[in-house]
Parts: structure tokens; C-alpha cells; sequence
């Protein structure tokens, strides 16, 4: 039942399908998504109930999983723009860069990415979804690797582990361990090419 995570070929299907998602993105975000009802999805994307389940029949749990497919792409999509053309030596720096605010523009990006909302029983998505994701981002990564030059394994380790400090920080900020002005401190303090 992969089929939901696939654009739809109808135009007017594609057109439903964004809107739901983008109410979805926005609900999700503001009110998290066990706060949300798929009844409140289907009025903020000006949808019919019914439509929601045409377009996800497993329901909002596979709204989710879509969604967070969608994000994949949209960050890998930006990834890819902020690199493309970078001289070497700014190269760390960007993919910092990017990867900072691509998360500070999407902050539901964080929670989708992990599919931390949903689980294994809340939709037969689940797993495809989870692999999609993680094939785009290990692609990304070896991307990353590829234009960055030099040693690959050495390049692998710094995106790896400036990849897994971001995201800790933001999970420091999401459980509240951290402000906004400390957040942003700690990622200053982190950027390559600058000193603490």
C-alpha cells in the first residue's frame, strides 16, 4: 500500500493531495499531530472528509508519513542548491549554513524526518516511508561527500558528526532545555570557520 506515498499521475488529485499536505504541515506544527484531528485537516485544506481518506486511506497517520517524505525531498532539493557551485574551502560552512536553515524556516522538519510522531502500528507506511527517508538523506550525504573532495572518510566523519550535533541541539530545543538565544549561541559556536 505504498501507493500513498507516490504523486498522483490527475492533476486535480496532485492539486488535493498539496493542499492536505500543506494543511497538514501547518496543523502539525501548531498544534502537534496526536492534537490534531483529520476533521480539522480536512476543513483547513478545503477538502471533504472523504477526500482525505481517497488520498490516504490509512488516514492521518499516513498524512504524516507523506509528509514527511515530502520534507526529505524539499531538504534534499535545498541541499543540493545551497552546494551547488561552492568553492571548496566555503563548502563545510554552507552545508552548515543550509542545514541550519532549512531547519529553523521548517521546524516540524525535525520530528518528520525521525517519523517521530507515528509508529509501526499507526500506518502500513510506516517502513516505506522510513526507508525513502533514509535512502534521499544517505544519498545526500554521499552527495555531499562526493563534491566536498579530499578524503572521503574524513569528509563522512565531519558531515556525520556536524549532522548529528545540529540535530541534537534541536532536540535540545524542542524538549525546552535551551532557549532560542542559547540555541542560536551554540549553533554560532559550532559554525565552521568561526572561533569560540
Amino acid at each position: 500500500m505504498t501507493h500513498a506515498l507516490e504523486e498522483p499521475a490527475d492533476r486535480r488529485r496532485r492539486r488535493t493531495r498539496a493542499a492536505i499536505l500543506d494543511a497538514a504541515d501547518a496543523l502539525f506544527a501548531a498544534n502537534g499531530f496526536r492534537r490534531t484531528a483529520v476533521e480539522q485537516l480536512a476543513e483547513a485544506a478545503d477538502v471533504a472528509l472523504s477526500s482525505i481518506y481517497a488520498n490516504f486511506p490509512g488516514g492521518k497517520a499516513d498524512v504524516y508519513a507523506v509528509l514527511a517524505c515530502r520534507s526529505a525531498d524539499e531538504h534534499v532539493t535545498a541541499m543540493r542548491t545551497a552546494i551547488d557551485g561552492v568553492a571548496r574551502g566555503d563548502f563545510t560552512a554552507a552545508v552548515f549554513d543550509e542545514y541550519c536553515r532549512y531547519h529553523r524556516e521548517n521546524p516540524l522538519a525535525f520530528r518528520l524526518l525521525g517519523l517521530v510522531d507515528i509508529e509501526p502500528s499507526d500506518t502500513e507506511l510506516y517502513g516505506p516511508a522510513r526507508r525513502r527517508i533514509a535512502g534521499r538523506l544517505t544519498g545526500l550525504v554521499d552527495e555531499v561527500i562526493a563534491a566536498a573532495g579530499g578524503d572521503p572518510g574524513g569528509t563522512r566523519r565531519e558531515i556525520l558528526q556536524m549532522w548529528a550535533t545540529i540535530n541534537g541541539l534541536l532536540g535540545l530545543r524542542s524538549q525546552g532545555f535551551v532557549d532560542a538565544t542559547e540555541y542560536a549561541q551554540l549553533l554560532d559556536d559550532l559554525r565552521p570557520g568561526t572561533s569560540s
